[in-house]
């Protein structure tokens, strides 16, 4: 009996925690991304503000619940597009920016509520014994674990990719990126790793400025302009450019 009473408040709590992110997420959208408050979400719920922290404690953890949600959908958008790319990797590649793309301009509030989310990352701790990837929305880091996967992969698959003369990198530069490759046990030389961070900071930057609104004043249609970077950043990653099906 008791396992049943226990079994029922689990669900009951579950439900209401899930009607809560929905309500939050939805005047997230009709906001436009402003700053959410759980005294709006409270009042549309018909609930009292002290019995929603029942549920949440702070308006951080639940936008941090709501930001991991989001990172799930996004993956599962993109593990969607996958499933149908077959085994190549250049299309892979292709079809795994193209999803999260997709995703972002359709969702640019959530998107939003996840670029804006803040965590110290790995290379702050890159010397501590303590450090880890984690799994959290910190700095895009759940979607470029990733698209590192798919570097790696393309690099044990066709090495050699042209790699830069780390002579002639930022040397504070690299070896905070060979920190980070200790980090997560990633085995490419560290030149291997400044390509990676190149194509992954210049793709997504299009990816970001696009879906908060931000080059509007250059383009009425970002697509073709995303379609050239992707085109220039491949040919870095030593695969050829897969057009898009129409």
């Amino acid at each position: 009996m008791t396992t049943t009473t226990e079994s029922r408040r689990d669900r009951q709590r579950a439900a209401t925690e899930a009607e809560i992110k929905e309500v939050a997420r939805r005047q997230l959208v009709a906001s436009e991304g402003a700053e959410l408050s759980l005294r709006g979400i409270a009042r549309e719920m018909g609930m009292t503000a002290p019995a929603l922290y029942r549920y949440f404690e702070s308006l951080e953890a639940l936008t941090q619940e709501m930001c991991h949600d989001f990172v799930h959908e996004v993956a599962e958008a993109i593990d969607a597009r996958m499933a149908g790319a077959g085994r190549d990797l250049a299309t892979r590649v292709h079809v795994a920016i193209r999803a999260f793309r997709d995703w972002a301009v359709a969702n640019p509030a959530e998107f939003g509520l996840i670029f804006r989310s803040k965590g110290p990352g790995p290379v702050a701790f890159a010397g501590a014994e303590q450090a880890e990837w984690t799994d959290d929305c910190s700095h895009s880091q759940s979607f470029a674990r990733l698209f590192l996967d798919l570097f790696v992969d393309l690099w044990a698959e066709q090495q050699p990719i042209e790699l830069p003369d780390e002579e002639h990198l930022p040397r504070d530069v690299v070896e905070q990126l060979a920190a980070l490759r200790r980090l997560i046990t990633v085995d490419v030389p560290d030149g291997a790793v400044w390509v990676f961070a190149h194509a992954w900071v210049r793709l997504y930057s299009v990816i970001a400025l696009e879906a908060l609104g931000q080059l509007e004043f250059m383009f009425a249609d970002v697509e073709p302009y995303f379609e050239a970077e992707l085109h220039a950043v491949v040919h870095t990653l030593g695969i050829d450019y897969v057009p898009r099906e129409p």
